[in-house]
């Protein structure tokens, strides 16, 4: 099996070859979310390899993206839900016609690795855990985080909401919420299965129930103001190359194709 690396540059050599940039002075600035983060940054690794074009990636919830790209934050390519990127073009953000879907992602729980795994294949079963569990961990709802603000709906739907309300630990990022499990803060993680996957001392148990799961499209889009325009393009065929397909997958993303 040929190494990932290698893949990478062969990859990024046939890139170039097609009229993708061979060095760039400015670095291709990159908008993201917590979901994306590994993938991409491993990704972008690969991409400054084989090209000599730095790419510098920085990250934050759907709704902080949103609200950093709408005050003026500089990025070459913008990577957020499907629903915010919508939003986004409506108001001129960024160009519509330019939205790739990247993979979609779906909420998972996680326990610190060596500790009893809890049952949730069913939505009863995933309460009872809920409740028997500590302390959790999830997505601050109020920073606009797409996982946070589904779950809360949730265990509102559950009417475990004002029970968990105590044991709940809330952050900006999913991945924050893992690491307080790692750290023995919280038993419990509700996130996305990447940042789940992402952090050493986790567990992942397997995703929420399909009846109380939330499937989210991850898609790229340039701004309306990108500094780069062929940069960012070619690092979105590159994200969206076979190796770039075998990388989401790994992080746990659904890949159409």
């Amino acid at each position: 099996m040929q190494h990932p690396t290698r893949r990478f540059l062969l990859a990024g050599a046939a890139l170039v070859g097609c009229g993708g940039p061979a060095r760039a002075a400015e670095p291709l600035r990159v908008l993201g979310t917590g979901a994306v983060e590994h993938a991409v940054h491993d990704l972008a690794a690969g991409y400054t390899a084989a090209t000599g074009q730095q790419v510098v990636v920085a990250i934050g919830n759907a709704g902080g993206v949103a609200r950093r790209l709408r005050e003026g934050e500089p990025a070459d390519l913008v990577i957020n839900s499907a629903s915010q990127l919508a939003a986004m073009a409506g108001a001129g953000l960024v160009e519509g016609a330019s939205i790739v879907e990247l993979g979609r992602m779906r909420i998972g729980l996680g326990v610190k690795a060596g500790a009893a795994v809890p049952d949730i294949a069913t939505p009863e079963a995933l309460r009872a855990a809920l409740l028997a569990a500590p302390a959790i961990a999830y997505s601050d709802p109020a920073s606009g985080a797409t996982t946070g603000i589904h779950l809360l709906r949730m265990m509102e739907t559950m009417g475990v909401a004002s029970t968990m309300a105590p044991r709940s630990l809330v952050f900006t990022q999913g991945l924050q919420a893992a690491h307080a499990v790692a750290e023995g803060r919280a038993s419990l993680v509700m996130t996305q299965i990447s940042e789940i996957l992402a952090v050493p001392g986790v567990r992942l148990v397997g995703p929420l129930p399909a009846a109380v799961n939330l499937v989210t499209p991850y898609s790229a889009a340039l701004p309306a103001r990108v500094a780069d325009r062929a940069g960012a393009l070619a690092l979105l065929r590159w994200l969206r190359s076979a190796e770039g397909r075998a990388r989401f997958e790994q992080a746990g993303f659904l890949v159409q194709g």
